[in-house]
């Protein structure tokens, strides 16, 4: 027997919890950070991209998210299955206020209320580590809570401009894509 045969052939332990939790927020951080990029490339002018784009790149990436979810969900185990509960019910409510927000913009006439959107989305992640930081007593998950409504601050004092989709992209770099790398990799935070 060769030694990649006896490495495939292995017992494997089955993904943690925390482990599940980071590959998701890989996904998320992945999937939104490009969403939020490309929306900021096309409303300045980057990427020189007719806006036409803009309405296609959130349900791009949603779609992409939950089929990640998805493929966890089926190949994760029982943690696997119950971090995609996690990250659906947390997709629903982010399109809940979406579609909320819709509403309340076609009955006022006034679409800027949209722009909350992305601030809904990053007071999730924050009340999410907050949460976490309270249950676990970790300093680092309150840090990261901070980081997200940070960011939220910092959208809603730059809205009007494109820079809210930058300010998004980085702080999904710092609370989900690396946080998340770091509980993929097996290390705790």
């Amino acid at each position: 027997m060769s030694a990649v045969a006896f490495d495939l052939a292995a017992d494997r332990t089955a993904a943690t919890v925390p482990v599940c939790a980071g590959r998701v927020l890989v996904l998320a951080g992945a999937a939104f950070g490009a969403a939020n990029l490309i929306q900021w490339g096309v409303m300045t002018g980057a990427l020189g991209w007719h806006p036409a784009v803009l309405g296609l790149s959130w349900p791009v990436a949603v779609g992409v998210f939950l089929a990640g979810v998805f493929r966890l969900r089926r190949a994760g185990g029982e943690a696997g299955r119950r971090v995609a509960g996690w990250s659906r019910l947390a997709i629903l409510i982010h399109i809940g206020a979406a579609l909320a927000l819709a509403g309340l913009s076609a009955a006022a006439g006034d679409w800027e209320l949209m722009r909350w959107t992305s601030a809904v989305g990053l007071t999730l992640y924050g009340l999410a580590w907050a949460i976490a930081a309270i249950r676990t007593g970790t300093a680092n998950m309150a840090v990261l809570a901070a980081i997200a409504f940070a960011g939220v601050a910092g959208i809603a004092l730059r809205f009007g401009t494109p820079d809210p989709y930058l300010i998004h992209v980085c702080a999904l770099a710092l609370v989900a894509l690396i946080p998340g790398l770091w509980l993929a990799l097996g290390r705790r935070l």
